[in-house]
């Protein structure tokens, strides 16, 4: 078993917090039965259909590995290719009787063999996020301005993008919006500030609405207006990039930082647009598991996250389409509980019958960046999702991220224009 660990302790989880409490890494993995109630959840397995690649294929990977049965360096290759198959989206929890939480094991496996899914230059540039914000806000800018200008464009033509490690650059052409205008910008436009006067409520904006689609951001103020005086933390890390892709130091870093500054506010609700930063601070605890101040500081914390329907309107209004809309419930980790049940319930009642009710088998959009690492399976997924749309013959298709709205209306445009995809708070109009 020692192979497989590392001998700091700091860059892996000490424990996982459970539906069934808080278990060991290798306690939670023992406890897969591998009765198979997940097969028909797991997207790649659908596709690769071969039961290395299935969640129980997964857990048994990894609990070999931790009692020393399989070698590492024998089987890098297939050990790469399982993991990086695995799109963290929960399916398995949700079908699993005993809430294993195969998408977590699957992260503490990545950590242990120390791989980096995304390219690495694309990497180092979202890490600033955490490390260097100012940089990370200016580079950002920068390469906004440079595809404004064309410049990204004559890199596709010239063929550098198709160097090594650059491709990520044309993906991130294809997704992102035509226009990406400033968030403080916007907001000043829709005379709509930053600050507020004696907040009583606290806005962590993912990084796509600060960035990437700004009307999300001025959306949630506007619907926040009647009943919160809200105070806008921009530029700030959640920690949920380093969780995934990085390594859980930096991830504990962000999030003391995160907890310090929400301490000074006299620990006001803190609002999200985003279900993966949700459900990801709502787990926070399990990060400083072993260290009884700062689990106890990152569970109250925790208790005063809140996501954007917990401000949307509940009431039916005079302008909801006409045509079918569906809730895509993309997430990491989680397809059920909070948002995705709010966020139902508002749907319903806002649409009525022309909300389209999903089957469980059908399909949603890989979450977080999850073409990146896998382009060719992400598009398998991805059609699949296209394709259960089309049938529904939704015309709008909500998602409780701007990442996943961005993902899906790629795919959207390419082949199925006739609908779009866009948050859930715009829901509202």
């Amino acid at each position: 078993m020692t192979e497989f660990y590392f001998s700091n302790p700091h860059k892996l989880l000490r424990a996982l917090h459970t539906e069934l409490g808080e278990r060991a890494v290798y306690d939670s993995v023992a406890h897969c039965t591998r009765c198979g109630c997940c097969q028909q959840a797991c997207p790649s397995l659908l596709i690769k259909k071969q039961e290395t690649f299935s969640p129980r294929g997964r857990n048994q990977m990894i609990r070999l590995l931790m009692e020393g049965k399989l070698n590492t360096r024998a089987h890098r290759l297939l050990l790469e290719e399982v993991i990086n198959s695995c799109t963290l989206c929960g399916r398995c929890i949700q079908a699993c009787a005993g809430k294993i939480p195969t998408a977590e094991h699957v992260l503490e496996l990545r950590r242990r063999l120390n791989l980096r899914a995304l390219p690495a230059l694309l990497y180092r540039l979202l890490t600033l996020r955490t490390v260097a914000p100012v940089w990370f806000s200016r580079l950002v800018r920068a390469g906004l301005l440079a595809r404004r200008a064309g410049i990204v464009k004559l890199l596709r033509l010239t063929g550098i993008t198709r160097m090594k490690g650059l491709s990520w650059i044309n993906r991130a052409d294809d997704l992102l919006p035509a226009q990406t205008p400033e968030l403080k910008k916007y907001l000043l436009n829709q005379k709509l500030s930053l600050e507020s006067h004696n907040p009583t409520l606290v806005y962590l904006p993912s990084m796509e609405a600060e960035f990437l689609m700004p009307h999300i951001a001025a959306d949630v103020l506007k619907l926040s207006a009647k009943k919160y005086r809200m105070q806008i933390w921009p530029n700030q890390s959640s920690g949920l990039f380093e969780y995934i892709y990085g390594d859980l130091r930096k991830s504990r870093l962000a999030v003391r930082r995160l907890i310090r500054r929400h301490e000074q506010t006299g620990r006001l609700p803190l609002l999200t647009d985003s279900a993966d930063v949700f459900i990801f601070l709502h787990r926070s605890a399990q990060l400083f598991s072993g260290n009884k101040r700062w689990e106890e500081k990152a569970r109250r914390f925790s208790q005063r996250i809140l996501f954007v329907t917990d401000i949307m309107p509940k009431k039916p209004f005079s302008s909801a389409a006409k045509t079918p809309v569906r809730l895509d419930y993309s997430a990491l980790f989680c397809r059920e509980g909070e948002p995705f049940e709010s966020a139902h319930k508002i749907l319903k009642t806002l649409f009525k019958k022309n909300f389209v009710e999903c089957l469980y088998t059908d399909a949603d959009t890989p979450a977080f960046g999850y073409g990146f690492v896998r382009r060719n399976l992400a598009q398998e997924m991805a059609l699949q999702t296209v394709r259960s749309i089309a049938q529904t013959q939704a015309a709008t298709v909500f998602t409780l991220s701007g990442l996943s709205a961005l993902e899906l209306n790629y795919w959207l445009k390419r082949f199925y224009p006739y609908a779009k995809a866009d948050h859930v708070i715009r829901s509202h109009g």
